[in-house]
């Protein structure tokens, strides 16, 4: 019995020193208030950064897709954005915020191609080699 004890106290300490490590790794949900907080501050690309490392970790998280592409949307990453909130939109259809957003990226995209001039043919932009283009 007194071997038991021995070995059990020999061995505890390894135990629980080895568990360590494991209670200060972060946690999705902090990782998620961590990119919020740097949105609030505007710090998109840190924001995209923790946001991506969660979607490692838990690639059908609904709500970091979602905060993934309002965060691509501000940095002006548009393309981005809409493939975030399709998969938010794919993973949670009945959440009403993913489907605005989606929508409201998909809308933005729709107004600036109608917004967008016409693209200039090649007679326009030659330049008439008679004249002189520079600065008088």
């Amino acid at each position: 019995m007194s071997a038991r004890i021995c070995l059990f106290l020999v061995v505890f300490p390894f135990v629980i020193i080895s568990c360590g490590p494991l209670q200060d790794q972060p946690t999705i949900e902090q990782y998620n208030q961590f990119a919020i907080k740097s949105a609030e501050l505007q710090l998109w690309n840190e924001a995209i950064f923790r946001l991506q490392h969660i979607l490692r970790i838990e690639p059908q998280n609904a709500k970091a897709h979602n905060n993934l592409g309002v965060a691509y949307e501000a940095v002006g990453k548009i393309d981005e954005a809409m493939q975030a909130y399709e998969r938010a939109t794919e993973l949670e259809p009945e959440n009403k915020f993913y489907r605005f957003n989606y929508r409201k990226c998909r809308m933005q995209v729709q107004r600036n191609r109608v917004k967008a001039p016409p693209a200039e043919t090649s007679d326009q932009s030659e330049v008439d080699e008679s004249e002189d283009p520079s600065p008088n």
